[in-house]
């Protein structure tokens, strides 16, 4: 599957996953829309997760991109992702 091809939605139940998995506690749930500063989520799990998105999906994230906007949420960095993927396709 390319990554060109994947969905902001497809992005954000692989994000969920990887949460689940590996940062956040068992009890914890986490969906999209989800506030990830509510969760637990801090900067060294951040690291955690744009390294996932690094190796999953080829995407370098820069340092400018960690906005408080686009990492408030799975879904609001999967929007990030998509939007990202899309101008490096152009």
């Amino acid at each position: 599957m390319s990554v060109v091809s994947l969905s902001e939605e497809e992005i954000a139940q692989q994000l969920c996953a990887f949460l689940r998995e590996n940062v956040l506690a068992p009890q914890i749930e986490v969906t999209p829309d989800t506030a990830l500063s509510e969760i637990g989520v801090d900067s060294f799990s951040l690291m955690e997760v744009v390294l996932f998105i690094e190796r999953k999906f080829g995407l370098e994230l820069p340092a400018e991109a960690l906005t408080l906007e686009n990492i408030a949420s799975v879904a609001t960095l999967s929007a990030y992702c998509v939007a990202h993927l899309n101008s490096l396709s152009v």
